[in-house]
């Protein structure tokens, strides 16, 4: 048995493009399993873009890319025995045709369920936007047929569905009722590999941050469902009351994918009308200035307004930090309330207040020993397990 791996984010690691969690699941699996070996692996990634192009699309243009992926990533399926080859597909709007290869054993890794992630908005749910493609999908612009002729595919011909949250498992069998649930493994990454902390003041002298400052960091991609204004907006209502501490805000991403450059110019103003409060935009970080943005704060914020799982905060974890976040299935997946707090846009401010004035490092002693015992390490040896079993 060999295992091809299609990614169409995948093998860019070494640009530090802001390409999110799809990507850095799909580097550090390979990474693992070139260690472990627990079968032949061969991935199967762009070739004529890089990285930064990806991000860098419009609409139209991340649809034609994806559509190329398509026909390149079957074709590159085709050529493999299907006796023999188990398929990882990374993607799903940009993943092969599934349909076509219905005779193949494929593991669909399912990052984020786009439908409920992008189109949703409280509005409609997942489901009721699922039956209205069933009635009206043929009239969708190609945009939308990405979405959701490409995930109707994807759960109807792959064998396998790996998620990293209960939540989303959910979400999968209120949407087609007929999934056999045995089919959706449910499978939390865990901690990605991380570097020990560094000393907290030393890393601070690295940064040119007071030693006496309370240092708030946020770790993403620059785009509006990351929702970073939440915490912009909570400290220019803060820095007005009294005894408001001197406060240090690390914003680490860059702008990526279709409106992310409009979104730093938002979060940019907002930074600039705050008089007090100091907000430093770090660009997307790696390596030793990634170690020291961790070490040298003392508190994560996680304000994405929906995640499948927190890949950054278990990252966050590793390196002592607790944190505050949203009620999203990341969150439900990973947060207990030893480790900080989980809050609506309504509470987060005084959530955040209440966190500032507890014992950080002890929470951070609770998160550290919680991220050690979920290493990224377990979680693919689990997925390896279940693809030999296909």
């Amino acid at each position: 048995m060999k295992v091809l791996y299609t990614a169409a984010h995948g093998g860019f690691a070494r640009e530090h493009a802001p390409l999110g969690g799809g990507a850095a699941v799909c580097d550090m699996l390979t990474s693992e399993w070139k260690k472990t070996q627990p079968f032949p692996l061969e991935l199967f990634t762009p070739e004529t873009v890089s990285g930064h192009d990806i991000i860098g699309f419009d609409t139209g243009s991340y649809a034609r890319f994806s559509r190329q992926f398509e026909a390149a990533s079957t074709a590159a399926i085709r050529q493999q025995d299907p006796a023999s080859t188990v398929v990882l597909v990374n993607d799903i709007a940009e993943g092969p045709d599934f349909q076509a290869l219905r005779n193949y054993k494929i593991a669909t890794v399912w990052h984020v369920d786009v439908v409920a992630y992008i189109y949703c908005r409280d509005l409609l749910t997942p489901e009721a936007l699922v039956a209205i493609h069933r009635k009206l999908g043929a009239l969708y612009p190609n945009i939308l047929k990405l979405i959701f002729q490409k995930q109707s595919g994807c759960v109807r011909y792959s064998a396998a569905h790996i998620v990293p949250s209960p939540a989303m498992k959910e979400i999968i069998l209120r949407c087609y009722p007929e999934t056999n649930p045995a089919k959706i493994h449910v499978l939390p990454w865990g901690a990605p590999p991380a570097a020990d902390p560094l000393d907290k003041q030393l890393a601070r002298a690295q940064l040119g941050i007071p030693a006496d400052a309370l240092v708030l960091l946020t770790f993403s991609r620059l785009s509006p469902e990351k929702n970073q204004q939440l915490l912009l907006d909570a400290l220019a209502a803060w820095e007005h009351e009294p005894n408001c501490p001197p406060i240090y805000a690390l914003i680490c991403g860059g702008a990526a994918y279709m409106h992310g450059q409009k979104h730093e110019a938002l979060l940019r103003a907002k930074a600039a009308q705050l008089k007090n409060i100091k907000v430093i935009f770090s660009g997307h970080v790696h390596g030793q200035r990634k170690q020291a943005h961790f070490s040298a704060a003392d508190l994560y914020v996680f304000p994405s307004r929906h995640e499948s799982y927190g890949l950054t905060l278990m990252e966050a974890f590793q390196y002592g930090l607790p944190a505050i976040t949203l009620d999203h299935a990341g969150a439900r997946a990973v947060m207990q309330p030893e480790f900080g707090a989980v809050a609506t846009k309504e509470t987060f401010l005084p959530k955040l207040q209440q966190l500032a004035t507890e014992d950080l490092p002890a929470k951070g002693r609770a998160v550290r020993a919680f991220a050690k015992t979920h290493p990224f390490s377990a979680a693919a040896a689990k997925l390896a397990t279940i693809l030999t079993r296909l």
